[in-house]
Order: C-alpha cells, then sequence, then structure tokens
C-alpha cells in the first residue's frame, strides 16, 4: 500500500482542467493516476508522481479494469475525480440522438461506472472523496447548449445523490462547478460547426458559433488558478459539497435570483442577438 494517498484522474488532455489538476495534486505528494481516451493527449507531465494510462471511460470493462490495476500497483484509491466531459453546442431541437448519447455517455454514465468501481474499495477501508465535475450551466443553462447543460444538470443530480449513498461509508463526495474557465474543451474554430440552410434555427447559426468559444474569453479564469482552487478543495478532511469558481459566476448567480422566466428571457437575449452587418467597404 502506498504510503503517498493516491488519486485516480479521468480527462487529463493537456491543456484542460483534468491536466493541471494531476500537476497539482501531484505537488501536493499524491500518488497520481492521470487517465484520457488517448495516451498520447496527456504527454507533457514531468512529475515523477503521475502516472499515465489510457482510459476510455465509455467502456465498462476498461473502467473496472484500470481502477483494478490502480489498486494492485497502488494498494488504494484515496481521491477519485471524474472530469472527462465533451462539450455538445447545437440546438436541442434537430440534435442527432446518437450524439446527444455519447455525449451523456462521456458526461454522465462515465461516473457511474467509475464510482461502481471505486466505491465499494473506498467503502472497505471506510475512507475516500470523489469529486464530480459539473458546471454552472448544470443549474443556469443557456441557449444552443442544452445537451451538455442537460448532462451537467445530472451530473449535479448524480454527485447530490451519491453524498447520500456514500454517507454511511465514510466517502466525501462533493460537486465542483466551473464557471468560465480557459480549457481545450472550447478550443475549436468557430465555423466548425454548421446547420443545414433549411434549419429552424439557421437565422440563429452566428449566435451558436459565437457559443463554441464563450467561455475563452478574457474574463474566464486560467486554468491553472481553478487547479489550485479545486484541489485545495477536494484535499480538505472535510470537503465541501459544492465548490464553484471561475469567471461570470455571479452574473450566472445574480441573475439566478431573479424569477426563473425573468432569467430565462434575459439569458435568451444575452445568446440571440442579432448579427451586426458587416462593416462597409471603403
Amino acid at each position: 500500500m502506498s504510503s503517498n494517498k493516491v488519486a485516480l484522474v479521468t480527462g487529463c488532455s493537456k491543456g484542460g482542467i483534468g491536466f493541471e489538476v494531476c500537476q497539482k495534486l501531484a505537488d501536493k505528494g499524491f500518488v497520481v493516476y492521470a487517465t484520457s481516451r488517448s495516451l498520447s493527449s496527456t504527454e507533457g507531465f514531468t512529475h515523477p508522481n503521475i502516472k499515465r494510462r489510457a482510459l476510455d471511460i465509455r467502456d465498462d470493462a476498461k473502467v473496472a479494469s484500470v481502477v483494478e490495476s490502480v489498486i494492485a500497483e497502488a494498494g488504494q484509491i484515496d481521491l477519485l475525480i471524474n472530469n472527462a466531459g465533451v462539450f455538445a453546442p447545437g440546438p436541442i431541437v434537430g440534435y442527432d440522438t446518437a450524439a446527444a448519447k455519447d455525449v451523456y455517455d462521456t458526461n454522465v454514465l462515465s461516473i457511474i461506472r467509475t464510482c461502481s468501481a471505486v466505491v465499494p474499495h473506498m467503502a472497505k477501508r471506510k475512507s475516500g472523496t470523489i469529486v464530480n465535475v459539473g458546471s454552472v450551466v448544470g443549474q443556469y443553462a443557456t441557449p444552443w447548449g442544452g445537451i451538455y447543460d442537460g448532462s451537467k444538470a445530472a451530473v449535479r443530480a448524480i454527485t447530490e445523490v451519491l453524498w447520500m449513498e456514500c454517507k454511511p461509508f465514510n466517502i466525501r463526495v462533493m460537486l465542483a462547478a466551473p464557471g468560465s474557465v480557459q480549457s481545450n474543451l472550447l478550443e475549436r474554430p468557430k465555423d466548425e460547426f454548421d446547420l443545414p440552410e433549411d434549419s429552424l434555427y439557421f437565422p440563429f447559426l452566428h449566435n451558436i458559433r459565437a457559443r463554441l468559444t464563450a467561455g475563452n474569453d478574457g474574463k474566464a479564469m486560467r486554468t491553472e488558478v481553478f487547479a489550485d482552487k479545486i484541489v485545495a478543495a477536494a484535499i480538505r478532511t472535510n470537503p465541501p459539497h459544492f465548490f464553484a469558481a471561475g469567471g461570470y459566476l455571479w452574473t450566472y448567480w445574480l441573475l439566478g435570483s431573479l424569477p426563473r422566466t425573468w432569467y430565462l428571457s434575459i439569458v435568451w437575449n444575452m445568446f440571440s442577438k442579432p448579427k451586426k452587418p458587416e462593416a462597409a467597404s471603403k
């Protein structure tokens, strides 16, 4: 059994939150198992305490196998951070259902898989912490992100139930809700997303494309700063049930305090502004 605490982290591609979280945990003395669907995406770690593993979190057997191998090698898992996720822009009407299933498989069902593999081990030891990374949009949804927002709402509900169901085993469960945080999750060309011209929402295509990178603007919290904060919360003796950090949090909370229809109307207007006319050529 390792003399250091052991963490298993999903979604550790370079440029994202998971990558930075692994580095912060290693700096705190953890032995960290950093996982990602593609092992090459995790290249760049320099700390000797970080061990890379390929893991497709959509596969029950692979999740169980990786968890078993970590326990066999390290003897324990003290901290599980479910960070893996994919963004899914676009209107709900007309969204490809196969693609939507993949989003929920990655963002939601993966948590069931990892917890089903890790919690029995933690329960035997009567010790452990689970952190599920959701999003502020899991509570405050926005247009053009309904599939993603819905998946994060599910993460929120699952985490709250896990908090209760893990209580008898002294396992602590925390929901981390990032606001606007710089991440490779949102680094994609705006024109990568398209809609057919006969789509009901074709007139809003520029709004949807703008939504793709809305979280990576100048008000977004730097990834390493967010990682510092989430790690500090997660390794506390009694972690909070809910943790939030990032840009625009106060905006969401302020708007969220309004009657719900007011919130929905204001946010709709924010995300459906008409496209500005092109400047006249001289």
